[in-house]
């Protein structure tokens, strides 16, 4: 069911609750965002320069939750923190847990704008807030846009394609990855490929037309082309109407993502590094979650993408005691 957050009256019908007697009480209601500053005046001056910038990038994803999480994560990665929690977020819209795991969560305009005044610090500035903030919120406007322009160009072949393998999230997961450099690829696998990308459950086997669509319009980059994509989706309605090659090709994508083997010269490298290492890990005691925002902060710092938080420990090792999250 679609969440809308309108203004009054456009919402579902909202009845007073039952009376009760609370003689010599007092009664404290404890709302999301009670643990967030209120919005101060500085903040609602500085968002207000830059509504339309907001206004265009709500627009351009729809009001989806899930998409304005990812924006504050960037953001928050464009500063050097790590991403943003779920519940963090949904404090800053005023959601609950629940409402923000309904597909799709939407929110309005103003929800939006609330949440971004409360980034806001008392004695920050319009200048200071552009560079932090709304750098990132523009680069994500354009991307949104572009993709959804780029996207339709594709939509009749993306039809071809998932007729031609009936979904088959296999088939889909493989020619996902030809789009993907070859060093790269070895980084997902189809469970992770599910979760994050296609937004399903890891065991998913089909994946309906539209959501694939969707998703994939959510991944592209502004350099990502209908006129580089579309060889490729060939490429892959052809191999579809070949069962062989089509099995062939999903076995050579299988044994690209073995781990590589850490060369000599690779541990050599590394350990003269040692003891910045060791200290490093000292500090944030082990802790995952720090370890990855650094991880990413030397991926942006080279001009790469993030790392995805997929690669985690196995199971053996979570049990062995070492992890902490």
């Amino acid at each position: 069911m679609w969440m809308l957050r309108l203004l009054p009256g456009m919402g579902p019908e909202t009845k007073a609750p039952a009376q009760k007697d609370l003689t010599g009480k007092t009664v404290i209601k404890l709302k999301p965002s009670a643990a967030l500053p209120p919005s101060n005046v500085n903040a609602k001056s500085i968002v207000a320069t830059f509504k339309e910038d907001l206004y265009a990038f709500h627009k351009s994803c729809g009001g989806r939750v899930d998409l304005i999480h990812a924006l504050f994560c960037q953001i928050a990665e464009h500063n050097g923190k790590p991403p943003l929690p779920p519940q963090t977020m949904a404090a800053l819209l005023e959601l609950t847990m629940e409402e923000m795991k309904e597909v799709p969560c939407i929110v309005s305009d103003v929800s939006l704008v609330k949440a971004f005044e409360k980034m806001v610090k008392p004695d920050d500035t319009g200048a200071n807030f552009e560079s932090k903030v709304m750098v990132v919120v523009r680069q994500t406007t354009a991307r949104s846009n572009h993709a959804s322009v780029e996207v339709e160009k594709l939509r009749n072949k993306f039809t071809e394609l998932h007729l031609a393998c009936a979904g088959s999230a296999t088939s889909l997961f493989t020619f996902f990855m030809d789009l993907l450099p070859e060093e790269h690829r070895g980084q997902y696998t189809l469970p992770m490929w599910n979760v994050m990308v296609m937004k399903c459950p890891q065991q998913t086997t089909v994946i309906p037309l539209e959501h694939f669509i969707t998703c994939f319009r959510d991944s592209m980059d502004t350099s990502d082309t209908a006129e580089t994509i579309m060889p490729v989706l060939d490429k892959h309605v052809a191999l579809c109407s070949d069962p062989a090659a089509a099995s062939a090709a999903a076995e050579k994508l299988k044994k690209s993502q073995q781990p590589p083997q850490v060369s000599e010269r690779a541990k050599e490298i590394v350990g003269k590094c040692a003891k910045e290492i060791g200290a490093f890990f000292r500090s944030c005691d082990g802790r995952v979650s720090q370890i990855h925002a650094l991880f990413c902060n030397i991926a942006q710092a080279n001009g790469r993408q993030p790392i995805p938080p997929q690669v985690t420990p196995s199971p053996e090792r979570r049990a062995s005691g070492w992890f902490r999250p």
